[in-house]
């Protein structure tokens, strides 16, 4: 029975879980909807004949003044009014006692002369279901409202609903639902990993190596101590069992040890042939003390994912409207323009991790992983409070920066923690439990938090980021402290200017460096974090749209880095794969030149992520490909410092960038502008590599 099969039967039994969820939340969801929708055209109405109710007393009280239902004097400025206050309203009429149409302003629906002189719409009383029902008329929803005087009817009040407005709400609806079904998707696993999954696959691997060694003939017994309790009596009687067997064959040996050292002729004559079958048993199976050997505790390293999670998942809530956010708080700053403003505070946290990641490594070994986590929640669970309370942008950019720093420490903290419990066998493991956290805190926050920015406001949005980074600080203290002496501490170094210099003018690092990860970075924080939250808001959609957009990013990385790594055996591979993803990452920015509606930024977003997903998988372990003489004078830990420095700067100056740009050509030719660039970085880097690479020697000929 080996590990893989355990495992299978670890993700049956996960699959099972989920199949359980998914059924539930799509009956949930079907039956959510269809509520909605059944009860949406009636609200609509409702509000249509409150508005309408308002406008039918204007007109009472000029009749009450002497003056006559046809001669009503700036009726069409009113109903203009109450059309710019209520953007759904398409139509507005008032019509006479016959439905001859005196007043209307908007798209009248075909069919509304028929529908104005019905005569059961004439004579319908007020208290009737016709008044204040939408009846469907062509492509509105009407709402009637008769308009009486103790001595009669003067006329009614029709108000126009669109039906594509409404179905548009419906859309919102049936997305929404899609995007919390997929967000508890997400939570469901993080769920399952969180109460049992690594505990459990631990156990299913432990149980899977007692087997495997039965299976090979390895009756020794283990000398390490068990981590985890999962399988235990299994465990204890599988080993137990082995132990005897062993326990039996010592004896055995010992025995006819002795009975061979006794005069020869008082030997038995089957003893030489019971020696030669103990040397046969001891050639093809093991036996006695198994050698110490060191074991990984995944329990241990599976629990930084949930307070890693719920962290990160505060600071993704923002992702959607922070810009709008900063947008609203603007203040005039003296040769700084509002554009290059808004970027600031996204290009300000940027900056601020990526300066800060050494000292925040540096403390983060001297005091422990876990302090040091616990530490940088509290400080973004304040700076996350302080920002739903700024008064304007200058304020917002203090508290900015202090979420960054909280941020800084929180990453650092969790990435050493990673490292200090994993060994080179199962580091990659350990990094992909990492990486996933992130990733599912990055599917799941701008969606739910653009949905929530819509419906309770951007500031209680952040006061629900503060709460979501103090549960994270409860959930870092289930973590075990490891606290990590100054001697270990300084083996942290970083690299010096001399260093940084010399790579800075290296044309293999710059090719790397300059073509590949700075682009890549300026393309996802100028136009996913930038440009998309403020375009979508500015073409009239939702902050909950941008949110949902932004989903499709993640979950493009969640789907295709995978396939990535599976791609990236050789130099070779990984080149083509950096190159092809920039030039995919272009192409998708370089969409808006051909129309500028929100699904097109919707594909471009898609393409963004399957080149992001493309290129960055790649993109670390070309550093060593490419710069194997630098690291081996300056060492990897200064190689990758500055890799990751410039990177993150790269992070930094995307914001800014795309600033400028629609400072001086507009949202839509910014997207255009920042992806051709990307696509001529691309190209020029596959060109680079491809020159660059040493060609075979040709053989000599004769």
């Amino acid at each position: 029975m080996s590990e893989l099969y355990l495992r299978r039967i670890y993700w049956r039994l996960t699959g099972v879980v989920m199949i359980a969820v998914v059924i539930a939340l799509v009956v949930n969801s079907f039956f959510s909807h269809r509520a909605f929708e059944q009860a949406l055209v009636p609200e609509m109405a409702r509000k249509a004949a409150t508005v309408g109710a308002s406008v039918r007393g204007l007109v009472l009280k000029a009749h009450e003044n002497g003056i006559e239902f046809r001669s009503l004097y700036g009726v069409d400025q009113t109903l203009d009014e109450v059309r710019e206050e209520n953007p759904d309203f398409a139509f507005l009429a008032l019509t006479d006692p016959q439905g001859a149409i005196l007043y209307q302003r908007g798209s009248a629906p075909s069919g509304i002369e028929q529908y104005t002189h019905d005569p059961n719409v004439l004579q319908a009383p007020e208290a009737t279901e016709i008044a204040g029902r939408a009846v469907r008329i062509g492509n509105q929803y009407i709402v009637s409202l008769p308009v009486e005087v103790p001595s009669g009817r003067l006329g009614q009040l029709h108000i126009g609903v669109a039906v594509g407005f409404v179905d548009n709400i419906v859309l919102e609806m049936l997305l929404d639902v899609m995007v919390v079904l997929v967000v508890a998707l997400f939570f469901t696993l993080e769920l399952l990993n969180f109460i049992a999954g690594a505990r459990l696959e631990a156990g299913l691997r432990s149980l899977a190596g007692v087997l495997e060694r039965g299976r090979t003939g390895d009756f020794s017994a283990p000398t390490g101590e068990r981590s985890h309790s999962e399988f235990g009596s299994v465990l204890r009687l599988l080993e137990a069992a082995a132990a005897r067997v062993s326990a039996g064959f010592l004896a055995l040996t010992r025995d006819i040890e002795a009975a061979r050292r006794v005069p020869a002729h008082e030997r038995r004559d089957a003893l030489n042939a019971a020696h030669a079958g103990l040397s046969k048993l001891r050639e093809r199976y093991r036996f006695g003390s198994g050698s110490s050997t060191e074991t990984v505790d995944d329990g241990r390293l599976a629990r930084v994912r949930a307070p890693l999670f719920a962290f990160i998942l505060a600071e993704e809530l923002t992702r959607s409207f922070l810009p709008s956010y900063v947008k609203d708080l603007l203040v005039p700053i003296p040769g700084v323009s509002a554009e290059i403003i808004v970027g600031l505070p996204i290009a300000l946290f940027m900056l601020i991790v990526a300066l800060g990641q050494p000292y925040f490594g540096l403390y983060s070994e001297r005091v422990g992983h876990r302090r040091t986590m616990t530490l940088g929640a509290a400080i973004a669970a304040a700076g996350f409070l302080a920002t739903a309370m700024a008064n304007n942008v200058l304020d917002l950019l203090l508290w900015r920066g202090v979420c960054a720093v909280g941020y800084g420490f929180v990453f650092v903290a969790a990435q050493g923690f990673v490292l200090s419990n994993t060994t080179i066998a199962n580091r990659a493991r350990g990094f992909a439990l990492f990486v996933g956290a992130i990733m599912v805190a990055t599917v799941c926050g701008p969606s739910i938090g653009g949905i929530l920015a819509d419906n309770i406001g951007e500031r209680l949005t952040f006061a629900i980021s503060a709460m979501l980074a103090v549960i994270s600080i409860f959930a870092i203290q289930m973590m075990p402290e490891d606290r990590k002496s100054d001697e270990h501490a300084a083996k942290i170094k970083r690299p010096s200017l001399r260093q940084i210099g010399s790579l800075l003018i290296n044309h293999r690092f710059m090719t790397l460096t300059g073509l590949a990860a700075i682009p890549a970075k300026i393309l996802l924080t100028g136009v996913c974090f930038y440009l998309v939250p403020l375009y979508i808001v500015s073409v009239g959609s939702t902050q909950a749209m941008a949110g949902r957009i932004l989903m499709t990013y993640a979950v493009m990385m969640v789907l295709m880095a995978p396939v990535a790594t599976a791609l990236a055996k050789t130099r070779e591979h990984r080149e083509w794969l950096v190159g092809s993803g920039l030039l995919v990452s272009g192409l998708g920015a370089s969409l808006m030149l051909f129309e500028s509606g929100v699904g097109w930024v919707f594909a471009a977003v898609c393409l963004i992520g399957l080149g992001q997903s493309l290129s960055i998988t790649a993109q670390s372990a070309l550093v060593s490909e490419h710069c194997d003489q630098e690291i081996a004078s300056m060492g990897d830990q200064a190689v990758y410092g500055v890799y990751r420095l410039l990177e993150r700067l790269g992070n930094a100056s995307g914001p800014l960038l795309a600033g400028a740009l629609v400072m001086f050509t507009g949202y839509q030719r910014s997207f255009i502008v920042i992806g051709l660039l990307t696509l001529a970085c691309g190209a020029i880097f596959l060109i680079a590599t491809r020159w660059s690479r040493p060609r075979p020697a040709l053989a000599p000929v004769g």
